[in-house]
């Protein structure tokens, strides 16, 4: 988002940053962000970690144009309350011209899958697939389970909307949570 949508959001109270993260793949200091002021690098904890603050973090339809995705992972996950989470949504939708060039060439299941690893490797824990899609919602539990889908209300309404019927535009969200005390990042080869 850019700096006139963000000062639109009255809810925001003036705590938001507009950041590059393609640029310079880290968070700001966080509690001098949800201070109401940026602070140097040094406004961290004692021992030099950034002070875990967030409940839970949710990046929509943008993972794919990230080139350092797992770095910024662990970002989010430094930032994160022991047992926090994080939920990555994504679709099949994008913009060609900014997406990083291996979403382009894979399917929906190895987007999927690739989602999970930048997870994984940041050092999540309890990574699990969610898919919504014709107004089902269908949790991948783990290897060796099969999915279970819910139907509620959201069916209804986009029946009502005559989006009802079939298969349409699935929307997915690949969460995971911190492990207690901290999970330690995996690291890259």
């Amino acid at each position: 988002m850019n700096v006139a949508e963000m000062k639109a959001n009255k809810l925001l109270q003036g705590r938001w940053v507009v950041k590059d993260l393609n640029a310079d793949p880290t968070l700001p200091p966080l509690p001098a962000l949800f201070a109401g002021e940026l602070a140097s690098p040094q406004a961290r904890t004692a021992g030099g970690e950034a002070e875990e603050i967030l409940d839970s973090s949710v990046c929509v339809v943008s993972i794919d144009y990230l080139t350092s995705p797992v770095q910024i992972l662990r970002s989010v996950l430094s930032n994160t309350k022991s047992g926090g989470s994080i939920h990555l949504v994504i679709s099949n939708r994008c913009f060609p011209t900014k997406a990083v060039s291996r979403w382009l060439r894979i399917d929906e299941d190895e987007r999927l899958d690739m989602v999970g690893d930048y997870l994984h490797f940041a050092g999540w824990r309890d990574i699990e697939i969610v898919t919504l899609s014709d107004g089902k919602l269908e949790v991948e539990e783990g290897e060796g389970q099969a999915p279970t889908t819910q139907q509620g209300g959201l069916a209804a309404l986009m029946k009502m909307m005559g989006m009802g019927g079939g298969r349409c535009d699935p929307l997915w969200v690949v969460r995971a949570r911190k492990g207690e005390g901290g999970a330690a990042a995996a690291s890259i080869p």
